[in-house]
């Protein structure tokens, strides 16, 4: 078992991740087997080494989003995964989502 915490600096960006009823987070934790606890300003990440390192990727990538005032939805949270997984993480901070 791994974790990983990741720093929350702005609370209108982390409202806009988490979405309505944290519903981004639970689909986050569900798809990469991960569990997701928001404490203070930190988001903590826990479960398997590469799982954790997907989901890492997949808020931070998302944090970005947020931060240039990209509205976050299921289907962005979902195609950002799938960038994850696929190995081109690197290609989310150049990502303009339309919902």
């Amino acid at each position: 078992m791994t974790e990983q915490s990741i720093s929350l600096e702005r609370l209108e960006e982390t409202i806009n991740v988490f979405g309505s009823f944290d519903e981004n987070i639970r689909i986050i934790e569900g798809e990469m087997e991960v569990s997701v606890v928001s404490r203070d300003d930190q988001l903590k990440i826990s479960g398997e080494a590469e799982n954790v390192l997907y989901a890492v990727k997949a808020v931070q990538g998302l944090l970005g989003l947020a931060g240039r005032k990209e509205t976050i939805t299921e289907q962005n949270v979902r195609y950002i995964l799938q960038l994850v997984r696929s190995g081109n993480a690197d290609t989310v901070s150049y990502t303009h989502l339309r919902a």
